[in-house]
């Protein structure tokens, strides 16, 4: 499909007025992992996969604890790639925290990163997990044919919501997201923190459903 040099001034034009980004967008997630006995295998439009345990009733719970998600990665090798990879993964704790508080639906929502806490009698939910996929992809690819898939800029993450008194997951999701299009193929990061802004997104959509 051959597109005009005045189509292509209008697209770039629009994507310096959006900041150089067009969402990212779902794809189905690779090599998922059970934890638990629980696999986030049931397709849901939104948050990609899900699993929920049999009798998980979300309204018994007033309190959630979020943790910080690690890299795993094998393609974070180098020390610019773990501060990349610890900074993103700080990014989807807090954006987590905000999204859950958002929903008015626990009388407490902590940050673990940020505060030290220990549970007490009333039943407690922990939001932990891993992102597995943390790809930069190619700048000057998503320039070139960014429109037509290449270069993607790519993350996925693995939740699970811990029932705390009896250390079993309760629920699991598995996210992944791409992105190609932005003003000069877009930086990466930049497709990294609007993934995770979505995943974010989709999990307060999920948990306000689930009520």
């Amino acid at each position: 499909m051959r597109v005009s040099a005045s189509r292509l001034g209008a697209m770039f034009g629009a994507l310096a007025l959006l900041g150089g980004c067009i969402g990212s967008y779902q794809v189905p997630p690779d090599n998922v992992r059970t934890v638990g006995g629980l696999t986030p295998n049931v397709e849901d439009k939104d948050a990609g996969l899900v699993g929920l345990a049999s009798g998980f009733d979300i309204k018994t719970y007033k309190v959630i604890a979020v943790d910080k998600f690690p890299v795993t990665d094998p393609a974070i090798k180098d020390e610019d790639d773990r501060r990349k990879a610890a900074e993103m993964s700080t990014i989807l704790q807090n954006e987590l925290v905000r999204r859950l508080r958002a929903t008015g639906l626990f009388s407490r929502v902590v940050n673990l990163s940020e505060t030290e806490f220990r549970p007490g009698p009333e039943q407690t939910l922990r939001l932990e997990g891993v992102i597995t996929r943390l790809g930069e992809g190619s700048q000057a690819a998503r320039f070139m044919v960014g429109l037509y898939g290449g270069g993607a800029a790519r993350a996925q993450a693995e939740m699970r919501f811990v029932d705390v008194q009896s250390r079993q997951p309760v629920l699991v999701t598995a996210d992944r997201r791409r992105a190609t299009v932005g003003l000069f193929g877009g930086d990466a990061k930049d497709h990294w923190k609007e993934s995770f802004d979505d995943m974010a997104q989709t999990m307060q959509q999920q948990v306000e459903a689930l009520h």
